[in-house]
């Protein structure tokens, strides 16, 4: 959780460092654990509106892993069933 705070400080660091315009706009995102807005200031042809949600999705991906690193799990069937133990 820490990260994502990190990282959306950068971003917004990002945003002020490139603008000059006042033309405001921002993109958000949510996975359903964790929702994420990123805005800036600069204009499109510096920042282009897919850059902006791209990292507003980013954000919130990285809010909603886990703590511990686990990532999200999973499901699926071995292809091959696993062998069975041997008998003594």
């Amino acid at each position: 959780m820490k990260s994502a705070y990190i990282a959306l400080a950068a971003l917004g660091a990002l945003a002020l460092g490139v603008s000059g315009c006042d033309q405001s706009r921002k993109a958000e995102a949510d996975t359903g654990t964790a929702k994420a807005v990123v805005s800036t200031d600069a204009p499109a042809s510096a920042v282009p509106n897919s850059q902006l949600e791209t990292q507003a999705v980013q954000a919130a991906t990285a809010a909603s892993t886990p703590v511990d690193g686990s990532g999200p799990v999973t499901n699926q069937t071995p292809a091959v069933p696993p062998a069975a133990p041997a008998k003594k």
